[in-house]
């Protein structure tokens, strides 16, 4: 994702921020950029070489990184500029390296942006608070707006968060502050922030519609885990990726955290608020209704605490409160110690708590009780001693946060991979990819070299594809012409078909010679294909079959498969049922030591290629001699998580016997018309027909395709683009409309008289999204007048 916003602010990409013509043969791009790459600090990558685009990721996860500890910095100096500065430095540090941070938010850099946003919003209200500002009140939306484009999503728990903080600020505050006051600048507060949200709607509108549009995934009811599972991520070094929230923010910020109850140096009220907040705030991520609440009513199907940086901000902020106060009292520094006892003994043996967490929290909190002892029992001791104390602080809590991330990553790398940095590789299949010219009337496809989303970084206009935001319709439609799939279809699987290569002009892909892909060397293979847009006659060819093969052909024009009938001989003890309606059951005996095979007998004509349509089949088929997988039998709920693309098996011999071998281990499933004989002579045919119609013009824009042919009869104009909701085209000098499809693809019917067809694509959305924003820049321009000309703006609150 950020390799093409580079490509797009260099102007090396195809397409820009509304579209994206290098991936699953044209999508929109607007989700992605909300949920990728929209905060300021992707602008980063124009600083690195394409070639170092790792290094681009990892610098503005470190810059993120530090922006969080800024940021945090700050609010805890304005809440309460009494503390010590370096200590105030070091609660930020520990926020910001909190477990979330690292565990979490690190492997996926975008989630970062909420936890810059929860300190800084935070920090912007209590500017609000504290002074009737027409400053506060004008900066205040800007800054929101920023925030909620950098990722929405997370923004959105820092919001939350940030509301939650506010209002134990205005409940705490003591009796000198008229609840006037406090009502008052909560409600300021309220409006600033809703008129950013506001300010960012023109983004924000489309990508919410383009999120509605997308592929779904099955629904994922909210289940707790166990309390003491839970509990033992407040634990420093504790690991969970996924699967428990990210609560640590380091042993000496818990034990600040844990002493507030019992700091009287703090005002009863005060405690008794802030104790309760952080209270009621961490059982909200164990109870269904306030977990819906904070992800927005749409459960996740992983990372189900994706709010804990909330968690960490305000434990953090207890503790900058109880030490800001000072902790002078040996009661104020045992109950904690012992609090932080019980529950290192109770979890010592979890599966989240590793050896480090063993180590450290002992260690650090024996330093933590010397450090007090030298800077508050002895006050006889010398500056140096005091300030010593202090350096001992800060530096074992920086050894510890180390620690932590790296004991945070060993553990994260056992389930969770990471691919290879750029190499000389991936330069390779970038020259070959640039080689061959040919867009927009051909695409050329990087293949799946590296990663899901090599045609966004490796280049080309290649059909893989993966996003959270892939639309539905996209996902439909490659699923239907036989790609395979993963994440709930949210990642496209290339079949390399040949038809499919005709019908969305892939002229030329990278491919791998031999060997494993990371290690064979790669070369160009082209093939012969039609245009990106063909002129077709006016009634659209329709295929007879219903199934993968005949969506292909409907699409392409021309019926090129036979799609023969069956016959399934099973192995000894394996039984085949043909009883569901299309559809073959295959049950080996049970307890088989050895996988159990059955052939696919039928007949094709001499030489055709045999493909076979199995997108649920776990498995495996011969092809060549040597076995391949199908799918996987680790695949969970086949057809749903996972489905395996359209596979070339074999070709027809010269007396056209096919004959397709198939193993399982279990019960499996099958379609009755499983395999097509692809006849090459009629693709041909085909793809010189589709030659023949091409064109005079194709002019590919950043999100748009007019085209250009002679007038003759009335004619369908096909392009090789799947129709997702957003499209307008215009036939000459007709009225823009919704365009029709042909097997999913735009099509824009014609009379006689039109020579030219131009389609662009608007983000569903965006005229709403403009209208919000207009509306909040008129009730900015509205609250900064009435401040202006207030004369009591600049007072400050009592």
């Amino acid at each position: 994702m950020h390799a093409h916003l580079r490509d797009i602010l260099t102007g090396q990409a195809s397409g820009d921020l509304v579209f994206n013509w290098s991936s699953g043969f044209g999508v929109p791009f607007v989700g992605d950029f909300m949920a990728y790459v929209g905060t300021s600090l992707s602008w980063l990558v124009l600083l690195f070489p394409r070639e170092h685009i790792d290094l681009a990721l990892f610098v503005i996860a470190t810059v993120a990184i530090a922006l969080g500890a800024a940021a945090m910095t700050a609010y805890l100096r304005y809440l309460r500029p009494s503390g010590p500065v370096c200590l105030a430095a070091v609660a930020g540090v520990s926020y910001a390296l909190c477990g979330w941070a690292i565990d979490d938010a690190a492997y996926m850099t975008q989630w970062l942006n909420g936890m810059v946003a929860f300190p800084v919003i935070c920090l912007l209200c209590e500017w609000i608070l504290r002074r009737r500002s027409l400053a506060a009140m004008v900066v205040t939306p800007f800054v929101v707006a920023l925030l909620w484009v950098s990722h929405f999503y997370t923004v959105y728990m820092a919001t939350i968060g940030a509301a939650i903080v506010v209002a134990a600020r205005l409940l705490s505050s003591d009796g000198s502050v008229l609840w006037r006051y406090r009502a008052f600048g909560g409600l300021r507060c309220t409006i600033a922030v809703a008129i950013g949200v506001g300010l960012s709607a023109p983004l924000l509108v489309p990508t919410f519609r383009a999120v509605g549009a997308a592929r779904p995934s099955p629904k994922t009811e909210f289940r707790s885990i166990d309390w003491l599972d839970f509990l033992s991520r407040l634990l420093a070094g504790s690991e969970g990726v996924g699967t428990t929230p990210g609560l640590a923010v380091g042993t000496l910020m818990m034990l600040l955290a844990l002493s507030l109850p019992f700091n009287h140096g703090v005002a009863a009220q005060e405690r008794i608020i802030w104790t309760t907040t952080v209270v009621l705030t961490l059982l909200s991520m164990q109870v269904r209704v306030t977990h819906e609440v904070w992800h927005g009513f749409d459960s996740p199907n992983g990372s189900p605490f994706r709010q804990a940086f909330v968690v960490a901000g305000m434990l953090v902020i207890a503790g900058w409160i109880s030490l800001a106060s000072g902790v002078r009292n040996v009661a104020t520094l045992a109950a904690p110690l012992l609090l932080l006892a019980v529950l290192y003994v109770l979890t010592y043996d979890a599966r989240t708590i590793t050896t480090t967490t063993r180590v450290v929290v002992p260690t650090v909190s024996a330093i933590v009780v010397l450090a007090w002892l030298l800077a508050h029992r002895r006050p006889s001791l010398s500056p140096g001693v005091r300030v010593g104390a202090a350096a001992m602080l800060i530096g074992v809590v920086l050894v510890e946060v180390t620690a932590s991330a790296v004991a945070i990553d060993q553990a994260r790398a056992k389930f969770l991979s990471a691919k290879p940095a750029w190499s000389q590789r991936h330069d390779e299949a970038r020259a070959l990819v640039q080689s061959a010219v040919g867009w927009p009337w051909q695409r050329v496809s990087p293949g799946s070299t590296a990663t899901v989303n090599d045609p966004m970084l490796i280049g080309g206009q290649g059909p893989q594809y993966y996003s959270s935001t892939i639309p539905d319709a996209l996902s439909n439609e490659l699923i239907g012409l036989g790609f395979g799939y993963s994440s709930y279809g949210r990642a496209t699987i290339d079949p390399q078909n040949p038809v499919v290569d005709a019908v969305f002009a892939v002229g030329a892909r990278v491919v791998v010679d031999g060997g494993a892909s990371s290690t064979g060397d790669f070369r160009l293979a082209k093939r012969p294909v039609g245009p990106l847009v063909t002129v077709r006659p006016g009634k659209a060819f329709t295929s007879a079959d219903s199934g993968p093969f005949g969506l292909q052909e409907t699409a392409l024009g021309a019926n090129v498969y036979a799609v023969p009938k069956l016959k399934a001989v099973a192995g000894p003890g394996v039984s085949v049922s043909d009883r569901r309606k299309k559809e073959l059951l295959i049950v080996p005996p049970p307890g088989a030591a050895a996988p159990a095979e059955v052939r696919l007998t039928t007949s094709c004509r001499a030489g055709a290629e045999i493909w076979l349509a199995a997108p649920a089949f776990v498995g495996d088929v011969q092809v060549d001699g040597q076995w391949r997988s199908v799918l996987d039998s680790k695949a969970k709920r086949p057809g749903v998580y996972s489905g395996a693309p359209m596979l070339r098996v074999g070709t027809a011999g010269v007396d056209g016997a096919v004959d397709v071998r198939l193993r399982v281990n279990g019960r499996a499933r099958l379609p009755a018309s499983a395999i097509g004989c692809l006849e090459l002579d009629r693709l041909s045919s085909a793809i010189d027909q589709l030659k023949r119609n091409r064109p005079t013009d194709i002019d590919v824009g950043g999100h748009s395709i007019v085209v250009r042919f002679a007038a003759a009869a009335p004619a369908t104009v096909v392009f090789g683009v799947v129709s997702t909701p957003g499209w307008h085209c215009t036939a000459g000098n007709g009225p823009g409309q919704a365009p029709d499809t042909v097997a999913g693809l735009i099509a824009v019917r014609v009379d006689g008289k039109a020579t030219r067809v131009t389609c662009d694509y608007r983000p569903p959305g965006a005229q709403a999204g403009l209208i919000v924003g207009a509306a909040a820049v008129i009730i900015l321009c509205g609250v900064a007048g009435a401040l202006a000309l207030s004369p009591r703006r600049r007072r400050r609150s009592p």
